[in-house]
């Protein structure tokens, strides 16, 4: 009875340990397109998507009156999903209107530029660039397939080490163990996660497709910036004032150059 119980806790161990990793590195599969018949509107139409950087502080409020402040009217539709990975923020693309996150609202309005938020999650979750990349080309060629400009922001600058020191143990050792696997031991940088998306776009030949603003504009140095941050992971009230002006900086130099 004693070997069997001992048994049993070694298999649903096993069995946990299985679905919670395949759960957090398993890459989502590619998603059919949908027909969308709408028709985009008159004048500058703007589309959000990401994490929780997308719902906080108001950004598509605060973008809308900064390019006002640039003399450029726009419309914005912004859809955020907190504590979202780039797989999350790719499937929300699909979901029906009615599900919770779902971001085809965005598509379906045809925005000329559709700028995404996304990656602090994957970098704070460890799973990787080869995870990110995945994903951020897939978010990227399906706003392509719908004749919609992408913008990314390159992965923001964030407190790596002080999230790490938040977490519980469970997460902290597959932090560790993931980069174990993935990268021999060696900690994943941020600058690990921008260049291996830049090298990806231009291996699929859409370097020349999507916008990439480099977040550096923002903040390039967490310790050196803190008071534009809330906690390690989210940018704070100024720092979304910074962030929200850079975008609006963005956009105008695509809207002239277009």
């Amino acid at each position: 009875m004693k070997k069997k119980i001992v048994l049993s806790s070694v298999l649903l161990t096993g069995v946990f340990c299985f679905v919670y990793f395949w759960n957090k590195y398993s890459y989502a599969g590619e998603e059919n397109y949908f027909s969308s018949g709408t028709k985009p509107e008159t004048g500058l139409q703007i589309g959000i998507i990401g994490d929780s950087w997308v719902v906080r502080q108001n950004l598509d409020s605060l973008l809308e009156k900064k390019l006002l402040d640039k003399g450029v009217q726009s419309e914005i539709y912004s859809s955020g999903n907190p504590g979202a990975k780039t797989k999350r923020i790719y499937e929300n693309l699909f979901k029906d209107d009615g599900e919770e996150f779902s971001s085809k609202k965005v598509i379906d309005k045809k925005p000329d530029y559709c700028i995404v938020i996304a990656g602090v999650n994957d970098a704070a979750t460890h799973v990787g660039p080869e995870f990110y990349t995945h994903h951020m080309v897939m978010i990227i060629k399906t706003l392509l397939h719908y004749n919609i400009k992408p913008v990314v922001v390159s992965l923001p600058e964030f407190g790596v080490e002080e999230d790490f020191k938040n977490k519980n143990i469970i997460s902290s050792l597959s932090n560790r163990g993931a980069e174990l696997f993935l990268n021999g031991g060696t900690e994943f940088k941020i600058p690990d996660y921008r260049t291996a998306l830049l090298e990806d776009l231009k291996r699929n030949g859409l370097d020349k497709k999507a916008a990439i603003l480099n977040f550096d504009e923002v903040s390039k140095d967490f310790d050196k910036n803190r008071n534009l941050y809330a906690d390690p992971l989210h940018l704070n009230k100024q720092g979304y004032q910074k962030f929200s002006e850079f975008l609006a900086k963005g956009i105008v130099n695509l809207a002239e150059t277009k």
